[in-house]
């Protein structure tokens, strides 16, 4: 009977935790796909007139092109001296390798704390206003977190077989390129799902770098529907869910990979 009621309190909290996790984006969808002038807690007119508004503008298009050329560009930047990194980490022996673990420290440091001195020194490189200053800043802060991400992965990979092919005569490189690499699919897929996702979702930078509007990001776009004279609610929901597709279907399509690279596993 103790069993049971243990059951039943567990899944109230799971119930309870996936509504309070749900419930905002079931109302933006709701929202997103009703009138404005729909005031009904359960509506009863359906549109997808903002849908179609958003569409159809054509800065929403660039928007999106230049959200994918920062979350592309982070990724092929980051990966291979991620990949570098946590190599030498995990297979290495060399002075201040026991102070590495201060990578993982400055991720988590507040990047509203060294916004002024780093918009400063973007402009003092000429490189303000540039999607190029977005993404080279976005890669210096998920570096740190790759590096490690990738150092584990590789620590959990035998290196026996690295050291026979050293021994049949591939270079290192070699080895990394042809062996290494391989065996640690799910982590590079793990550590491509994370730099996707936050450099979609990077706001703040982006912010702080951009202030040509055709060289936005998607999430500044939403900002948009934030008006003095009021707010469009339908078509910010409706931006929001259009932004919310890519990163979720990307992690959809690669949960399997990403989970397995996430706890250090091999696929089967």
């Amino acid at each position: 009977m103790r069993k049971k009621w243990i059951d039943v309190v567990c899944w109230i909290g799971f119930i309870s935790i996936a509504l309070f996790v749900l419930a905002p984006l079931m109302w933006g969808i709701r929202t997103s796909l009703t009138p404005n002038i729909e005031s009904k807690l359960i509506p009863t007119h359906f549109t997808l007139e903002h849908y179609k508004n958003i569409l159809a503008r054509p800065l929403f298009l660039l928007y999106v092109k230049n959200t994918l050329f920062v979350a592309i560009g982070a990724i092929a930047i980051t990966l291979p001296i991620a990949m570098l990194g946590g190599y030498a980490l995990a297979r290495y022996q060399f002075p201040g390798k026991k102070l590495s673990f201060v990578l993982m420290i400055l991720p988590l440091l507040p990047a509203i704390a060294i916004l002024v001195p780093l918009v400063s020194y973007i402009n003092k490189m000429g490189l303000y206003d540039t999607l190029f200053a977005v993404t080279m800043v976005t890669v210096v802060f998920n570096l740190p977190f790759a590096v490690w991400m990738l150092r584990n992965f590789i620590i959990s990979t035998p290196v026996a077989v690295e050291e026979s092919a050293l021994i049949d005569g591939c270079s290192q490189f070699q080895v990394v390129w042809r062996i290494t690499l391989p065996s640690i699919f799910p982590g590079i897929i793990a550590v491509s799902v994370f730099l996707f996702i936050n450099s979609w979702n990077g706001y703040l930078l982006a912010f702080a770098l951009i202030a040509t509007p055709e060289k936005r990001i998607l999430a500044q776009a939403i900002l948009a529907f934030l008006g003095v004279w009021g707010t469009d609610w339908g078509g910010l929901c409706a931006i929001g869910i259009l932004a919310l597709i890519p990163p979720v279907a990307l992690f959809l399509f690669f949960q399997k990979w990403f989970i397995a690279g996430l706890v250090g596993q091999q696929l089967k």
